[in-house]
């Protein structure tokens, strides 16, 4: 969609230029830098192919989405129906549960040695369970929203919905910095549930069906992945929000809110 914009947008500048130029070195001129720019969006955004479909359980409001060794852990939200969950990745199957307390909203879920952290939207709360028994070790702190959550092998980093990522100590959550995340200059915002791959960051973009590939030293964009092909959103609600990364394997999975299925894609 973004694509297609950037096509028509071009092409009604071209046609206006055209229209009032009398100069046809300069409008060749001018469509040798629409055709060079319009390749360039057209690198930028890559569309994922399926591999395979896992069940998922179309009651959770997914909000934070992770696998390890052959098993999915998944933060939902929703007041009163807040939860963490883990599923065996190769069936679906449920495996444990636990509910939150109704005055939480779960956000984002990450796991770091061996230690599971979950947002909470607006309590300023984390959770940090047990991996295993999800008994809660610690509650930390923080100020203002709970988005997205991942971490970099040493640092938690969290989103707020702006277009600013927090990098925090994970013992603490003292802040150690942040990174303003732009495009083309100018700040892409709505970031919400991460994923680390690589030396990237990768973004749901609330209410889309986009996810944004991010450098996460500088902040800048590196691409748009387009998820239109596989999305099972009917409304506002039911949306793309889960990306789990299998570093041991190299598989990449996605899921929703509300979705009936995980999706293991691949970009190539």
């Amino acid at each position: 969609m973004i694509l297609i914009c950037k096509f028509l947008s071009f092409i009604l500048s071209l046609r206006g230029f055209l229209s009032r130029s009398k100069n046809c070195v300069y409008a060749l001129l001018f469509l040798v830098f629409f055709f060079n720019s319009f390749n360039s969006f057209a690198q930028e955004t890559v569309t994922p192919r399926i591999v395979k479909k896992i069940p998922h359980d179309s009651n959770a409001f997914t909000q934070g989405f992770i696998v390890d060794k052959g098993v999915f852990y998944e933060s939902t939200g929703l007041y009163g129906s807040s939860s963490l969950r883990k599923y065996n990745a190769y069936s679906g199957k449920l495996i444990k549960k636990i509910s939150l307390e109704d005055k939480f909203f779960a956000e984002g879920l990450t796991l770091l040695n061996d230690k599971l952290y979950q947002l909470t939207w607006k309590s300023g709360v984390m959770f940090v369970y047990d991996k295993t028994t999800f008994e809660i070790e610690k509650i930390l702190q923080y100020g203002g929203e709970g988005w997205g959550l991942t971490h970099n092998d040493k640092y938690l980093v969290m989103s707020n919905g702006s277009n600013t990522l927090k990098f925090r100590d994970p013992k603490t959550l003292r802040l150690i910095r942040s990174i303003s995340v732009t495009h083309n200059g100018l700040p892409v915002k709505n970031l919400n549930e991460l994923e680390f791959i690589g030396n990237e960051i990768w973004a749901n973009i609330w209410k889309s069906d986009l996810v944004a590939c991010i450098n996460s030293d500088t902040g800048k964009l590196v691409r748009w992945i387009d998820f239109t092909s596989i999305s099972e959103k009917t409304g506002d609600e039911d949306v793309l929000n889960g990306i789990a990364y299998d570093k041991e394997k190299d598989k990449i999975f996605v899921t929703g809110k509300f979705w009936n299925s995980i999706y293991e894609v691949s970009l190539n």
